[in-house]
């Protein structure tokens, strides 16, 4: 049997590209690369703490170059500070205090190759978080793998 030689090349060329394919949905992405949070304030440790716990979570693997991932995570974030005072008295008794509270917010995006948005969010953190910068990375990842998990059942 003879081989047309752009038969095999087209052969050759589907083989090849298949482990390339671009996610057209959430569920088919299980490689990401997380890219910058932007030029705010905590941007740099709020996409630390997102690599943190993607990587925990076990639902994706986390990778270190935008051509290795199936999408890629980018936001643009910010941490903003309010000072707070409080003071109470009664006859016998008198207090002040005073404090500075953060909050953290960001919009964020996955994007696959083809530039598509597969998702996209804005995130705060809770006022009862631990921590501003925490409270975002957490409430993100938690956001991205419920709506992977939504997605994976739509099928």
């Amino acid at each position: 049997m003879k081989l047309n030689p752009a038969k095999v090349l087209l052969i050759f060329c589907s083989i090849s590209l298949m482990g390339q394919l671009v996610p057209q949905r959430l569920r088919d992405v299980h490689r990401i690369f997380v890219d910058s949070f932007g030029q705010g304030d905590g941007a740099d440790l709020v996409r630390s703490k997102v690599i943190s716990r993607l990587t925990k979570s076990g639902r994706f693997q986390v990778v270190q170059a935008p051509e290795q991932a199936d999408a890629i995570l980018t936001a643009v974030s910010q941490i903003s500070a309010t000072q707070h005072s409080f003071s109470s008295s009664t006859p016998q008794y008198a207090s002040a205090s005073s404090g500075t509270r953060y909050h953290a917010t960001a919009g964020v995006q996955l994007i696959a190759k083809d530039k598509q948005i597969l998702w996209a969010d804005d995130v705060s953190s809770s006022v009862l978080s631990r921590s501003a910068t925490s409270g975002l990375a957490e409430k993100i990842v938690n956001d991205l793998t419920r709506a992977s998990a939504k997605d994976a059942k739509s099928q």
